[in-house]
């Protein structure tokens, strides 16, 4: 891995952001690189996670990194781990803020993950001193530099104790505009999401609500890439319209089956670009 060197206020690449927070760190460690992103998101959540929730948050990241956002997150297991990997995938930037030192991999399993943000571009950060092993109280002190170098936070998957639910608290102290991902009313793991909603928090069921509130385009289609071998993202835009239409008749119009344009319709609406009414019916959103 990269060498590790010491920023602080001041130093380039120290982050101008978190200024906003009180107690900010004299000092961070940090592997790798912090690039000059558009924009910085946290996505945060769960870390004992359902598949429901780790595709959400990849998908939502590389939503958001194929629009040149880089995603912040904690290098835990669940919904950050998804969220890193999310941006990973789509050849975007990611942060990983340790409760570590940035020399300790925990958890042990992410060895391979670290690796790959440091040599993707991205950078691990911590205010923690090399060695610095993974003591419990560390960690929601890490979560305030997590929101206090993002420009808003996604809670994708939360419960009720979530620590998700602390870099909201943080980010709210910050000024840092909170979102939250909805979910089935009678999951647990949807019950953070939930409150943060009741609250205040903003809602955000896509990349484009995302982008919407920074006022950053949404990716353009041609850097979609979809699932369907011959399915073109621009095709099927061009078949859609500011009125709903079914899936079957965007099939035909774009010239694909109707399971391949389903399949590439759905692709559509997770990237932001197109939303999903009842009864299989797609409308542009850009």
């Amino acid at each position: 891995m990269e060498a590790t060197r010491t920023i602080r206020p001041g130093d380039g690449p120290y982050p101008a952001a978190l200024s906003r927070v009180a107690d900010r760190p004299a000092e961070l460690r940090l592997r790798g690189s912090l690039g000059a992103p558009r924009a910085r998101v946290a996505v945060v959540g769960a870390r004992r996670c359902d598949e429901y929730g780790l595709d959400l948050a990849r998908e939502l990241s590389r939503g958001l990194a194929r629009a040149g956002v880089s995603i912040v997150s904690g290098g835990a297991l669940g919904v950050d781990a998804a969220a890193h990997e999310g941006a990973l995938e789509a050849g975007g930037h990611t942060v990983a803020v340790l409760g570590t030192g940035v020399d300790v991999v925990y958890p042990a399993e992410h060895r391979e993950l670290f690796g790959r943000i440091v040599t993707s571009g991205g950078a691990l950060l911590s205010e923690q001193p090399d060695g610095t092993p993974g003591w419990k109280g560390n960690f929601p002190r890490r979560n305030r530099i997590v929101s206090g170098m993002s420009d808003a936070v996604v809670v994708a998957r939360a419960g009720e104790r979530s620590g998700a639910l602390i870099t909201a608290a943080w980010a709210a102290s910050q000024g840092v505009p909170v979102l939250a991902v909805p979910g089935d009313a009678r999951d647990p793991l949807s019950a953070g999401a939930h409150a943060l909603l009741r609250r205040g928090a903003r809602l955000a069921t896509s990349a484009a609500d995302v982008l919407a509130l920074l006022g950053l385009d949404a990716p353009r289609p041609a850097q979609v890439e979809l699932p369907v071998p011959g399915a073109s993202a621009s095709a099927l835009l061009s078949a859609l319209g500011r009125k709903p239409r079914h899936a079957d008749e965007v099939a035909r119009a774009a010239g694909l089956a109707p399971g391949a344009a389903l399949a590439g319709l759905l692709t559509l609406e997770i990237e932001g670009l197109c939303e999903q009414r009842p009864g299989h019916y797609f409308l542009r959103r850009i």
